[in-house]
């Protein structure tokens, strides 16, 4: 029963995920690209869950009011994608059938090595204190049924929201699907959401490969063969290897790997393609969505699409790429300007009214 749960949860999540993608990333009457729109998806689909969340929580609101306005928004979406783009995505999904078809061993060995990883991931045991955050956070507000109000290893109510975790709301979201399905918050962690990550970064990791490899399936499964091969060897503190492996469902994970890896791809095809400005967009979506993940891509985005970028537009001297650059960068330094202002006691926001 456990494991149909798990499996149904990565279900749904893809099927979401890929109706806000397809409602970005297909132009009218154009093909629908399969892991672009999933994976854009992942971080529109927290972007937009960001806008509900904050108001609902800044104004002291319980967890059952932010269900009762998210489900319906993300059934308007799921309903407008089917609708719009139905047939797209179905089109889509018979493509990637035939693909399967006409390679079958490359296939079977994508999912051997996705399923390796998937099986590392769901039964590997990690008592760190950040792992226990998510998990008991999780379960406190589902409990508790406020958002980010009581300690979580304590339950002791907080005076005021902690500025380090009030903008990552990733985790009210698996507080939010909790409370809908009565799922436990570590099934919901620990197995539903640390599957998809694992599933939408290996798909990040092909994407590249068949950039870089011009479209040609058994390099790029090669390449993803040895970027696991790469990742289980490379399990040493504070590398993306060892928070995808054993911190999978951690924010930090997912900005250090699918972020990141995300952003990497985004650049390859603003280099390569010349369709910058849809690109520029969807990259800036990347970037915003990362920041309601974790509060490490504060740091972590504005630097890492600093360094691939800047360069990039001063070789080639176009400079008019300066100003979506700079927009893309701007939330996270946004954001982090606010953590420094909080830590310097400038403002805080307080869990109760204050008249």
């Amino acid at each position: 029963m456990q494991i149909l749960t798990i499996m149904l949860g990565v279900i749904v999540n893809i099927v979401i995920y890929l109706s806000f993608g397809s409602l970005l990333t297909r132009k009218k009457g154009g093909e629908l690209q399969l892991g672009m729109s999933l994976v854009v998806g992942f971080f529109a689909y927290y972007s937009l869950f960001f806008v509900c969340c904050i108001p609902v929580m800044k104004m002291f609101r319980p967890l059952s009011l932010l269900t009762s306005i998210w489900v319906p928004v993300v059934a308007v979406i799921v309903l407008a994608a089917l609708l719009l783009h139905g047939r797209a995505i179905g089109k889509a999904v018979v493509r990637a059938v035939e693909e399967i078809r006409r390679h079958p061993v490359l296939t079977l060995l994508l999912v051997l090595i996705v399923a390796l990883q998937i099986v590392i991931v769901t039964t590997s045991y990690n008592f760190t204190l950040d792992a226990s955050y998510y998990v008991a956070g999780v379960a406190t507000n589902v409990e508790t049924n406020m958002i980010n109000v009581y300690d979580p290893f304590t339950g002791a109510w907080q005076d005021h929201f902690e500025m380090r975790y009030f903008f990552a709301t990733y985790p009210v979201s698996d507080a939010v699907v909790c409370q809908l399905t009565g799922i436990p918050a570590l099934i919901q962690t620990k197995s539903i959401m640390a599957t998809v990550v694992i599933l939408l970064t290996n798909l990040v990791y092909f994407m590249i490969a068949k950039l870089l490899f011009e479209g040609r399936n058994r390099e790029s499964v090669w390449m993803l063969s040895f970027i696991c091969l790469m990742n289980l060897l490379f399990i040493t503190i504070y590398t993306p290897s060892l928070f995808l492996f054993t911190r999978t469902y951690e924010g930090k994970a997912i900005v250090g790997n699918l972020s990141v890896m995300t952003i990497l791809y985004f650049f390859i095809l603003l280099v390569k393609e010349k369709k910058p400005r849809m690109y520029w967009l969807l990259l800036f979506l990347v970037c915003f969505g990362s920041t309601t993940v974790s509060s490490t891509a504060n740091m972590l985005i504005p630097a890492e699409v600093s360094m691939l970028f800047v360069p990039d537009i001063v070789f080639h001297k176009r400079f008019k790429e300066l100003i979506p650059y700079a927009v893309c960068i701007m939330p996270g330094i946004i954001l982090a300007l606010a953590f420094m202002a909080y830590v310097k006691g400038y403002f805080v926001f307080y869990t109760y009214p204050v008249w």
